[in-house]
């Protein structure tokens, strides 16, 4: 038997569908994963950007954050945004504020970074350079730079607390100044020349040891330039008063340096006519008090003399001029008491240093100062005071009281010599003019205490009752021939006792004048002598009227011929 087929078992059905897979583009499945993907990679580039974009970071210390934000500080330079404040904390040591800040990223910024760049707080502020800052009233505090010019890169930084007064790129010079005190500069305080401003102190400071004060001063260029090596500094600050025999000067050089002081400086006169050279930048020079000192001449060297005075030195100070007939040859360099007593003065007396410039005068012009053996000194002198040569401390104001030493030729002076054993060697003196009249005047005081002044006064006192009784006897008289007389010699007896009692007044002021107290003894003397004459005329007179009183009619009988 043969099998069967499926085909002949199974009903004829109609076929199955065939199922096609349709394939998809390629692109399609990455499709989905695009925008993640676009996404990331702008995420990353911006980072990236950022990154490199992203300016140094720099910290800076100040000793407060007053005005100061983190996120809206700014930092500029010449007015132009460069960075910003990011951050602001303590120091561990919770003594200063460190700010923490981030700089453009620009080209040259990192130029700009550099050991010797300052940073500072701009604020408003007020100096004697005039006010700055104003700006900051509305648009907050910012960070002002100044670039260094050093190389070696920096990112930390210690800002400063004032504003610098002249920043790197002002063009101009810095100059050096030594001075005994600072007087009434400070900084920005001006610097003149020829009374024009020309530059500002910048910094002082004390040196090591504390005895002097060094100033920086900064002059703008082109002013920069009349700063030569024969300059001399002066303090200008406030007026300068001379008093002298021309009157009286005031000198200032303007409003501001009155308030907040000065310095003015000048060349010394040139004796050629060869340009002088410029000074160096840093150039050290001294500040002198006033100009006449900065401008005096200098003296390439002088000899040191000490003069030794028993009588008060009080108005003479060191710097005090030591002349030659009114030719100032030197000065005083010290004052000090004489700790060395000799047997002709054993109290202490005072030492006076000076020293004489060869060069001013002309004995001692030819004398280096490299002769130590003094011998040419000796030379030069001993024939001069010999005849007298002598130092003398004389008045040079009589408002002020200030003194000076005179040398000049006294040849009734006792004989003198110097002691050139001493180091200096000790000049001969002789009194000043006021210890002479002071001796005379106390020789006179001591004459008028020896006058017999209560004798005088005694006498006097008599001679005014003798006076009184022969007034009163003159009066009686005149009384007694009252009715006898004329009326023209009854007008006579009137004024005669007037004038009786005129006198009568004078002698009593007399009386006050000549007393134990009075101040004028000597004249009482003679104003006695002529009283006593007065007083016998009218006792003469009166005896006279009364045994003839037809005098007052007639006169007398000599005038009747």
């Amino acid at each position: 038997m043969t099998p069967s087929t499926p085909s002949d078992t199974v009903p004829n059905t109609p076929a199955p569908p065939t199922v096609r897979v349709k394939k998809r583009a390629p692109f399609s499945v990455w499709l989905v994963w695009l925008v993640p993907v676009i996404a990331v990679t702008i995420g990353l580039w911006l980072g990236a950007k950022s990154v490199l974009d992203r300016g140094p970071k720099i910290t800076i210390s100040f000793h407060s954050a007053e005005g100061l934000e983190a996120g809206k500080t700014k930092i500029k330079y010449k007015d132009v945004d460069i960075g910003l404040v990011k951050t602001i904390r303590l120091t561990p040591d919770h003594t200063r504020v460190e700010v923490t800040a981030e700089l453009n990223k620009s080209d040259g910024v990192d130029a700009l970074l550099v050991a010797d760049t300052r940073f500072w707080v701009v604020r408003p502020h007020v100096s004697a350079g005039g006010v700055t800052g104003l700006g900051t009233l509305l648009s907050g505090a910012y960070i002002g730079l100044d670039i260094g010019h050093a190389e070696e890169p920096q990112r930390s930084f210690t800002g400063l607390e004032v504003p610098p007064i002249v920043t790197a790129d002002l063009p101009g010079r810095s100059f050096k100044l030594k001075a005994q005190n600072l007087g009434s500069l400070g900084i920005g305080s001006p610097v003149y020349f020829r009374r024009v401003q020309v530059g500002q102190v910048v910094a002082f400071d004390l040196d090591a040891n504390g005895k002097q004060v060094f100033f920086t001063v900064f002059v703008n260029a082109p002013y920069d330039r009349f700063v030569t090596t024969r300059s001399r500094f002066w303090h200008a600050s406030g007026f300068d008063v001379t008093l002298n025999a021309d009157g009286v000067r005031v000198l200032t050089e303007s409003l501001i340096s009155v308030v907040s002081g000065g310095i003015s400086f000048q060349d010394l006169v040139n004796p050629g006519d060869a340009p002088l050279p410029q000074a160096a930048s840093n150039a050290e020079f001294s500040l002198y008090a006033d100009r006449t000192q900065a401008l005096k001449q200098p003296d390439l060297y002088g000899f040191d003399y000490q003069l030794l005075f028993q009588s008060s030195v009080r108005g003479l100070s060191v710097g005090a001029p030591v002349d030659f007939r009114g030719l100032p040859i030197g000065e005083v360099t010290a004052i000090n008491v004489e700790t060395v007593p000799t047997a002709k003065n054993p109290a202490p007396q005072i030492a006076v240093a000076i020293r004489v410039y060869p060069s001013r005068l002309p004995v001692l012009a030819g004398i280096q100062s490299e002769d130590e053996s003094v011998k040419g000194q000796r030379a030069a002198l001993s024939p001069m005071i010999a005849k007298g040569f002598r130092a003398q401390l004389r008045s040079g104001n009589l408002l002020t009281g200030q003194l000076y030493v005179a040398l000049d030729f006294f040849p009734k002076t006792p004989v003198a010599q110097m002691d050139w054993s001493r180091k200096p060697a000790v000049f001969p003196t002789v009194p000043g003019s006021f210890d002479g009249l002071q001796d005379a005047l106390v020789s006179i005081a001591e004459k008028l205490d020896h006058l017999p002044l209560e004798t005088l006064a005694k006498d006097l006192s008599s001679t005014l009752k003798s006076i009184n009784q022969t007034v009163l006897h003159a009066d009686a008289v005149v009384q007694q021939v009252g009715s006898e007389v004329t009326p023209e010699a009854r007008k006579v007896l009137e004024e005669a006792r007037k004038s009786l009692a005129a006198l009568t007044s004078t002698l009593d002021t007399v009386e006050q004048s000549v007393g134990p107290d009075a101040a004028l003894p000597t004249q009482a003397a003679s104003t006695l002598a002529e009283l006593a004459k007065a007083a016998k005329s009218l006792r003469t007179m009166a005896d006279y009227l009364e045994r003839h009183p037809e005098t007052l009619l007639r006169g007398k009988p000599e005038d009747a011929k």
